[in-house]
């Protein structure tokens, strides 16, 4: 029980004092955990939870894993995270990216509709959080542009509501 109590000493001592708390980007990106998910329970359409939790938990997966990629291969870094050991950005990976899909996917219920929304969101996460993340020293994109993530987040979102068609269809 001792050793237990040391680690859990070691591990609050280096999140207080070497993650930066007390930088504002800290508590952003903590609070962006929480704060989409929170919005999207109380969207979420109850009779086709299954479905939705499913895209978005796809999303997740997805994100997280080209996130892995970009970070790898040095497209890209995170100067500034919420753990300096994990390179991926974390709450876009697991809350933001997922939840605003799921949302789309909710409400973008004609095929039409979802394109023309997954074109804004693409544009919003590629020029409007992409280079005020740039601002803030949270992202650095070295080997990557924009240009390149608003097309791979539109392609990304009509393949993935491609494979769910069919998904659902097959379920059916």
């Amino acid at each position: 029980m001792y050793i237990m109590e040391i680690v859990n000493y070691d591990y609050i001592y280096s999140l207080i004092v070497q993650s930066s708390v007390t930088d504002p980007r800290w508590w952003l990106l903590f609070v962006s955990i929480f704060f989409p998910w929170v919005i999207w329970w109380k969207a979420v359409d109850e009779e086709r939870l299954f479905e939705i939790l499913s895209f978005g938990l796809f999303w997740a997966a997805m994100a997280t894993w080209l996130d892995l990629l970009g970070t790898t291969y040095d497209m890209w870094s995170y100067p500034f995270k919420l753990n300096p050991h994990i390179t991926t950005l974390f709450p876009a990976d697991v809350a933001v990216i997922p939840v605003m899909y799921m949302l789309l996917y909710q409400y973008g219920s004609t095929l039409k509709s979802y394109i023309a929304g997954s074109m804004v969101v693409a544009i919003i996460f590629s020029f409007i959080f992409e280079p005020l993340f740039v601002q803030l020293n949270m992202l650095d994109l070295k080997t990557w542009s924009h240009t390149k993530s608003v097309f791979s987040f539109f392609l990304l979102a009509v393949t993935t509501r491609a494979i769910f068609y069919i998904l659902v269809k097959f379920k059916k």
